[in-house]
């Protein structure tokens, strides 16, 4: 969840949250498709970073085939991607619920006009799908990355291998 809010920041610190959903001109803005594959991505990297921590950070069991290894190794990282899946889900359904609070949807869908209903809807499915999409293929981020971290756990790979040499301090 850290690393995906992280990547939700930066992308609106780099102008996907600023932008207008329409243009001048009535017409949808190509920012909404942007800031929907940026939604995207943070979710299949989050989910991925994850599963690769569940996986490397799990004990294997010695005596346990190396199918079994990898299915718990799997399991672990789509643990950690459905907990935060749930929290996330949590936290936007409490958000949503406190913004709508006082609003009175009679009152303002009469002074939206069509064209902008109209766009919203499609922003929404936009939106919707582009998170649904990264949520079910993040499940299988996870559980790839999970497997591939307890393979680098099994293989003793040196983390340092994965870190680039500004990031390791000195030694």
């Amino acid at each position: 969840m850290a690393t995906s809010t992280v990547l939700v920041q930066f992308g609106g610190a780099s102008g996907l949250a600023l932008g207008d959903p329409m243009l001048a001109s009535g017409d949808p803005s190509w920012q909404v498709l942007v800031a929907s594959l940026w939604l995207f991505v943070a979710a299949l990297a989050s989910s991925a970073g994850g599963g690769y921590i569940a996986g490397r950070m799990r004990s294997r069991w010695s005596d346990a085939a190396k199918s079994e290894v990898e299915f718990r190794d799997g399991v672990h990282g789509l643990s950690v991607w459905a907990v935060s899946t749930l929290a996330v889900a949590a936290f936007a359904a409490i958000t949503a619920a406190l913004a709508a609070a006082g609003v009175d949807p009679a009152a303002t869908a009469a002074e939206v006009p069509t064209n902008v209903a109209e766009y919203t809807r499609t922003i929404t499915v936009v939106y919707g799908f582009a998170t649904g999409a990264a949520a079910a293929l993040g499940a299988g981020a996870a559980w790839w990355f999970a497997s591939l971290g307890g393979s680098h756990r099994d293989e003793g790979t040196d983390v340092h291998l994965l870190t680039p040499g500004f990031l390791r301090g000195s030694r």
